[in-house]
């Protein structure tokens, strides 16, 4: 009896070892082996083994708070639940972090939030810290992957999380707002600034003096 009592023990505590919840990326999920997860499983939140991870839902990306987030159903949401940014049940929600600081050490916020930012120079060869416009928010998203010496794709890292809100807000009312040009570098400058003079290129339309811009 004593020997059966004992295994009997073994087996329950793998069982509740195998349920433990867990929380990730501001969601509920439970710890299992990497390879019964249907969702997304993420490392260092589970006792064991390294393949015993946190495995939470996945969903597509969304934009709330100012904060990126994924939507999800509400009761799988670790953070804050916010209505209105994804499509399907009313149950499915984005799902962002609670309170704290929306944006990042570098002034990013919403959806450019970890964004690559590089540095380049404008008017008065002031050099300025900008990122590449996301393709949603693009008229043309073509130009993304493009140089910012070679198209007009990128905006300052202010511009960027002031722009990610004023676009949420927009989309929440129905309204998609997308940029045309954005941040234009000197050589842009010039380069336009040349079309103009010779009247050989950009249909030789009308530009600002290199330095003077207002892009």
């Amino acid at each position: 009896m004593l020997f059966i009592f004992t295994c009997l023990l073994a087996v329950g505590s793998v069982a509740v070892s195998a349920q433990t919840a867990c929380t990730a990326n501001n969601m509920k999920g439970t710890c299992k082996v990497t390879t019964s997860c249907t969702g997304k499983s993420v490392a260092g939140h589970c006792p064991g083994a390294a393949n015993n991870q946190c495995c939470i839902p996945t969903g597509t990306s969304c934009t709330a708070n100012g904060k990126s987030g994924s939507c999800v159903a509400t009761s799988a949401c670790a953070g804050t639940a916010v209505a209105g940014h994804c499509p399907g049940a009313a149950n499915i929600q984005c799902c962002v972090a609670s309170g704290g600081a929306s944006g990042s050490a570098n002034g990013l916020c919403g959806s450019y939030a970890g964004a690559a930012v590089s540095s380049i120079k404008g008017n008065g060869n002031v050099a300025y810290s900008v990122v590449k416009i996301r393709t949603e928010h693009l008229t043309n998203p073509a130009i993304h992957t493009a140089a910012p010496t070679a198209a007009d794709n990128t905006m300052t890292t202010t511009t960027a999380c002031a722009f990610d809100k004023m676009a949420a807000a927009a989309k929440q009312a129905g309204v998609a707002i997308k940029i045309a040009s954005g941040f234009r570098t000197v050589a842009r400058q010039e380069y336009f600034w040349n079309c103009y003079q010779t009247k050989s290129c950009n249909n030789g339309n009308l530009a600002a003096r290199p330095g003077t811009s207002n892009h």
